[in-house]
């Protein structure tokens, strides 16, 4: 009965995925110099802004472990790291670098950590839940001065989410920080590689990163064409934007929308985000429901924040849009929950299968 059960639910799962999957194939094929382009401005975005913001903050990352600079006694003042959110001091590192390196940053580096000992598996998935947020090179050259034509908007987007993750942060220990308490003493001290095999090594797998960094962007940015080929109202593309690409989001949500649901945004990532971090979500075997609902508190948390820096902040009146994308969006609620579906099944399908086929 059960045996039953499992496959028709297993049965029914697969085919929604696949009739997704030739429903978007379709499109494809449909649509083949829209995607076409969105590839190519995908790749033209990756080479002009991601590569030259991400990958040096990877490579110095890595050697930052990997020469074992962060059990300098320099991080055992952190008092935030130790008191607040219960977590080795090593881990200081690797929420600053994620503050300042960009997405991928702190998950590679959490993760790195945990495989050379320096924290458990728990404090390394702790970390993930806070440790992914923007860099002040997105939020403040790319969104604040590119997009808004103010530094100053930048800023307060970049403070909004940095203080989204320090709550984000806060709450993680207070529903999980007895699971991953910091022991009472550090791990024994590995010795550090070589300068030159480490430079080596940490360039190497840096560039491994960044590829499928650039693949995922190239992938999104040709589905983001879509809905703008199928002649969809602007409201509808930026709402599939700010599902899936962070980048997209920000530049059809500029005009659009108020700096707080720009923070919203930024904090929140986008599918496209969470793909990039999903080979370091499997090494670390968390799940990606529980990484989902912290995405979601964080970009709560920064949209917060961000209502709350511009009750004392003053904005130029060109970077403080009313937003006109409600009226539109409630039109769209069928698309918008068809996108949504979609990026479930892509998701969790692989996990939801497995699943379903232990069942006895």
């Amino acid at each position: 009965m059960k045996q039953r059960t499992a496959f028709s639910l297993q049965s029914i799962f697969f085919s929604v995925e696949a009739l997704c999957l030739a429903a978007l194939a379709v499109l494809l094929l449909v649509f083949p110099k829209q995607t076409a382009a969105g590839v190519t401005q995908g790749l033209r975005l990756c080479f002009s802004s991601l590569v030259g913001s991400i990958l040096p903050f990877l490579v110095v990352t890595k050697l930052f472990l990997l020469r074992g600079l962060h059990r300098l006694p320099v991080w055992r003042r952190s008092f935030f790291v130790r008191r607040v959110l219960r977590l080795p001091q090593s881990c200081a590192a690797v929420f600053v670098f994620s503050m300042i390196g960009g997405y991928p940053v702190g998950a590679s580096m959490a993760t790195d950590l945990w495989k050379s000992g320096g924290i458990t598996r728990k404090q390394a998935q702790n970390l993930l839940l806070f440790c992914v947020s923007p860099g002040p090179s997105f939020a403040v050259s790319a969104v604040g001065v590119g997009m808004l034509g103010s530094a100053k908007a930048g800023i307060v987007l970049y403070a909004s989410v940095v203080i989204g993750a320090v709550l984000t942060g806060i709450i993680a220990r207070l529903c999980f920080g007895k699971k991953a308490a910091a022991p009472e003493k550090e791990p024994p001290a590995v010795q550090p590689l070589p300068v030159a095999e480490s430079v080596d090594r940490a360039v190497r797998e840096s560039v491994q990163t960044m590829v499928l960094i650039c693949g995922f962007v190239a992938l999104f940015q040709a589905l983001l064409a879509l809905p703008k080929a199928l002649g969809l109202p602007q409201s509808a593309i930026a709402f599939a934007a700010a599902v899936l690409e962070v980048t997209g989001a920000c530049r059809y949500l500029s005009p659009l929308v108020p700096l707080p649901v720009l923070a919203l945004a930024a904090a929140w990532g986008g599918v496209c985000t969470h793909c990039q971090l999903s080979p370091f979500l499997g090494a670390l075997e968390l799940p990606y429901g529980k990484f989902l609902v912290f995405r979601a508190v964080h970009a709560g948390c920064s949209f917060l924040c961000c209502r709350a820096l511009l009750a004392v902040v003053r904005l130029p009146a060109g970077a403080m849009q009313q937003s006109v994308i409600r009226p539109a969006v409630q039109q769209s609620y069928l698309l918008s929950f068809c996108m949504c579906a979609m990026c479930v099944l892509l998701l969790l399908g692989s996990r939801f299968s497995i699943r379903l086929t232990r069942i006895k």
